[in-house]
C-alpha cells in the first residue's frame, strides 16, 4: 500500500473524482494484489457510514483485530509496533482537501484491518507477497479467496497463496485438511499443491486431507471433476469423478517405467481409488464429517485416533504405555467433551486395554495402560 499512484487512484475513486481510465488502471492494480480487494471493499462500506470512533487509532485497531483473530485460532504472527510502522508507512503528503485526507486515513485503517484479517505476511523473503491462514488444533475457519472461491480450513491446517493468484492461474498450497468450493473459471484453473500431489480443477467441490504426519493424502470429490498429478511423474495424471476418493501413499513412489494408471491398488500401491463412505439415516459423507464437527473412525488405531482427537479438541495426549497404540476403535464423536469421548472409548475398548485410565491437567492428558501402572508412576 505504499505505491503513491495506487493511493491516488483509491482516493479519486472514493471521492467520486476518478475517470474511466483511472478506474481501469485501479482494477488492473487490484488484480495483481488480491489482498487489496478486501481493503477497498471494506473501505467502501465504511465510507458510506459514519466512522467508528473506537477505531480512530490505527495501531489500536491493529491490536484489536490481532486479538480477535487470535481468539478465533487464526495465526496472524506477532503485533510488533515497529513491524506495524514498517509494513504500513505513512502516506506521502499531498495537497488535498479535507475529504481526500479523510479517505486516505480511512484507507490506511481499513487496509490494516482487512490485510491482517485475511492475510498473514510470510516471514521469508521472496519476490512476491505471500499470505497464509493458519488454524490451530481445536479451531476451524472459513475464508473467501479473491475470486470468490470458498475454503473451509480444518484444525491444525494452513493455506497459502501469493499475489499472482488469479492472474493466469489460481494456485494455493495446503498443509492439513480443507474443503473447497471453487468458482468455475475454465480460463484460470485452480491448483492445490500438497507436496506429494498437485490437484487441478476448473470449478468443483471437494475435500483434501494432507497432514504432514500422516502416511496418506486423501482427495474426496463431491461434485465436478479433478485432475491429480505427481510432481515426480509429471506425465502421469488421474481423473476423479463424483463420489470417488483418491488415497495416495506418501511412502511409496511409482516405477518410472510404469504408467500411474496401471499401479496396483494393493496395500503397498502408490494410490488407490475408493468410493466415498456414507453413514447414518441421512447418508452423511464420512470424509467431510469434520465440517459438522463430527469425527468418524473405522477400525482406527488408538495412535491415529488420538492424533485426530488432538485436532478436534485442541488437547495433547501422552501414552504411558506404547502397547496401547495398536488397539483399534470404531465409532464417531460430535458434541461429546474430550472426557466423555475417552470414557466412551474405555467402554468400547477390547478387553486387553479396557482398564485404561487417564489424568487431565489443562490441555495435557496422560493415558495409562491400567490402574496398577498408574500407581507406579
Amino acid at each position: 500500500m505504499d505505491n503513491p499512484k495506487l493511493w491516488t487512484l483509491i482516493v479519486r475513486k472514493l471521492s467520486g473524482e476518478a475517470s474511466a481510465d483511472d478506474l481501469k488502471e485501479l482494477e488492473s492494480m487490484l488484480r495483481c494484489d488480491p489482498a487489496l480487494h478486501y481493503s477497498l471493499e471494506a473501505l467502501q462500506d465504511v465510507w458510506q457510514k459514519k466512522a467508528n470512533p473506537a477505531l480512530e487509532n490505527a495501531e489500536a485497531a491493529y491490536q484489536h483485530h490481532f486479538e480477535r483473530m487470535k481468539a478465533l485460532g487464526i495465526d496472524m504472527g506477532n503485533p510488533d509496533a515497529a513491524a506495524f510502522h514498517e509494513t504500513f508507512p505513512d502516506p506521502p503528503r499531498w495537497k488535498w482537501g479535507w475529504k481526500s485526507w479523510t479517505v486516505l486515513a480511512s484507507t490506511l485503517l481499513l487496509a490494516i484491518i482487512s490485510y491482517t484479517y485475511y492475510t498473514h505476511p510470510s516471514t521469508t523473503i521472496s519476490q512476491k507477497p505471500h499470505w497464509e491462514v493458519v488454524t490451530h488444533n481445536g479451531t476451524r475457519t472459513n475464508l473467501l479467496l479473491p475470486d470468490g472461491s470458498s475454503v473451509w480450513l480444518n484444525a491444525g491446517s494452513s493455506l497459502s497463496y501469493d499475489s499472482l493468484y488469479g492472474t493466469k492461474l489460481r494456485e494455493v498450497s495446503l498443509s492439513g485438511e480443507a474443503y473447497f468450493d471453487v468458482v468455475r473459471n475454465p480460463e484460470k484453473p485452480f491448483i492445490i499443491h500438497t507436496g506429494k500431489i498437485n490437484i487441478k480443477v476448473l470449478g468443483t467441490t471437494f475435500n483434501v486431507k494432507s497432514y504432514p504426519e500422516e502416511k496418506t493424502i486423501e482427495t474426496s470429490l463431491i461434485r465436478g471433476s479433478i485432475e491429480v498429478s505427481f510432481p515426480s511423474l509429471p506425465s502421469k495424471k488421474i481423473i476423479l469423478h463424483p463420489n470417488q476418493k483418491l488415497v495416495v501413499n506418501k511412502t511409496e513412489s511409482a516405477p518410472a517405467n510404469e504408467p500411474v494408471q496401471n499401479q496396483p491398488a494393493g496395500k503397498d500401491a502408490l494410490f488407490s481409488i475408493q468410493h466415498l463412505v456414507r453413514t447414518g439415516s441421512d447418508s452423511a459423507i464420512v470424509e467431510t464429517g469434520w465440517m459438522q464437527n463430527r469425527l468418524y473412525f473405522n477400525d482406527m488405531s488408538f495412535h491415529d485416533l488420538l492424533k485426530n482427537m488432538e485436532r478436534k479438541y485442541g488437547v495433547t495426549f501422552k501414552l504411558s504405555d506404547t502397547s496401547l497404540e495398536a488397539a483399534h476403535f470404531t465409532g464417531s464423536f460430535q458434541d461429546e467433551t474430550v472426557s466423555e469421548a475417552l470414557d466412551a472409548l474405555r467402554i468400547t475398548a477390547d478387553k486387553a486395554i479396557s482398564d485404561f485410565s487417564y489424568d487431565m491437567d489443562g490441555n495435557q492428558i496422560i493415558i495409562y495402560g491400567n490402574r496398577a501402572a498408574k500407581q507406579q508412576q
